[in-house]
């Protein structure tokens, strides 16, 4: 089956499946609802200076990239999703502190609900403290017309506001539409500021002559060559061999079906790229406390897109989030467990602990290789655009690594309610 006609079967089975096609158009109009909303204005703001300010700061580019464009537009929505992103990196962090959380996070149902609820309560508070420290710097920068109380008070409480509704079309997003909800609503900010990203790069390389249309096929070719690299690695499983054992007619025990253990690649998904990059805003917005100078100078250029401290630390993190991740989603134990209770064994390693060992390194091994490649992948579009493009970071690793990501979790997740109607109706026949 070639690629487009993947592409024509699905979309002809979304149309043709009531469940699929209610839940695709539910997540459409979650994503018109939040692109209305980037933009709705605050009053106050002097939103063409502040778009101009936007273009040149790190942090508030990255802000404006996971907002859509309602940073630069000053708009209720001008936080993104931001905030519950951090609460819920806070809350994994303290699963791996605080073994009561971790548990809770296991267990699911009213256990797991509790977590939730703290994670949202937690996220109107971080949104309250970040909507009043960008107050507070819009009327230190003179982008307000009338500073004062009043417009901290009426700025924080639409900007709060606006984080907690999103954070309400997030949930229903996953619980109502399809895919994971957060991830959507990221998806969509990047996606939206792909054709003036796109567009800019054209404008810029073209300006340049016959070298820079030479650049400009070279990027194109590098873009579509990411993409196929960053599906490879979503798609990628490792197939550890499975024995089931059988009862032969005399009742002796024989090896029956032989089957295996996918493993993905990468089984964190992209979350630990999304935390990686909500964590990367954290050194602008501490070397914009800097007051002497000539430091602060230093540290943004060391720590700007294209800076050997903002690669390096960004790829550390993602590897580390990798890691993380991983060990929340895959629990070798309860793995070998299953196994174990379902009659099958790894071929060559006894059940129980050597199971156990034997899939944690597996895990560990793959974890490793695909969080490298993830990071690499992540920091060559930075510096391509910086070292050979000589030009702003307009299409960064990390949106590409989400962009491709969600889009690729997205397509398993059509393919899986595809699946369960095929059950379902070779059941009720």
């Amino acid at each position: 089956m070639t690629l487009s006609e993947a592409v024509i079967n699905r979309v002809k089975s979304i149309i043709d499946i009531p469940e699929l096609r209610k839940r695709v158009l539910f997540t459409l109009m979650m994503f018109l609802v939040a692109r209305v909303g980037v933009h709705i204005p605050v009053p106050g703001i002097d939103v063409s200076r502040l778009s101009s300010a936007v273009q040149s700061n790190t942090l508030a580019g990255f802000i404006n990239t996971f907002s859509g464009g309602g940073f630069q537009n000053a708009s209720m929505f001008a936080l993104g999703i931001i905030p519950y992103i951090n609460s819920s990196i806070i809350f994994q962090l303290l699963g791996v502190v605080v073994p009561k959380i971790e548990e809770m996070q296991k267990e699911g149902g009213k256990e797991k609900e509790k977590v939730t609820q703290w994670t949202r309560y937690l996220t109107i508070g971080v949104a309250i403290a970040q909507s009043f420290g960008l107050t507070i710097l819009l009327q230190q920068q003179g982008l307000v017309y009338e500073p004062g109380p009043s417009f901290t008070l009426i700025t924080v409480t639409l900007m709060t506001g606006g984080t907690a509704f999103l954070m309400w079309v997030a949930e229903r997003i996953s619980l109502k539409g399809i895919g994971n909800g957060t991830s959507m609503l990221i998806f969509l900010s990047i996606v939206s500021r792909l054709p003036t990203e796109f567009y800019q790069i054209g404008k810029n390389l073209s300006a340049n002559g016959g070298m820079g249309y030479i650049l400009l096929i070279i990027t194109i070719f590098l873009f579509i060559a990411l993409i196929a690299l960053i599906v490879l690695i979503q798609l990628a499983e490792r197939r550890i061999p499975i024995q089931y054992v059988g009862k032969g007619r005399t009742g002796r025990s024989s090896i029956g079906q032989k089957t295996f253990l996918p493993l993905k690649i990468n089984m964190s998904g992209v979350m630990p790229i999304i935390f990686a990059s909500v964590l990367m805003a954290v050194p602008s917005a501490l070397i914009g406390l800097v007051k002497d100078v000539a430091l602060k100078n230093k540290l943004g250029n060391l720590f700007s897109q294209t800076g050997v401290g903002y690669l390096l630390l960004y790829a550390v993190l993602v590897v580390v989030f990798a890691f993380f991740y991983t060990s929340i989603v895959f629990d070798p134990e309860k793995v070998a467990d299953n196994l174990k209770q379902g009659g099958a064994t790894v071929p060559g390693k006894r059940p129980g602990n050597e199971t156990v060992d034997y899939l944690e390194s597996v895990a560990t091994k793959i974890t490793f290789g695909s969080a490298v490649f993830l990071a690499i992948l992540g920091v060559m579009p930075n510096i391509f655009f910086g070292y050979v493009l000589k030009m702003p970071v307009l299409m960064s690793g990390t949106s590409l690594l989400i962009l491709v990501g969600v889009a690729v979790d997205l397509i398993q997740q059509i393919d899986s309610h595809l699946a369960v109607r095929s059950y379902k109706g070779f059941i009720s026949k």
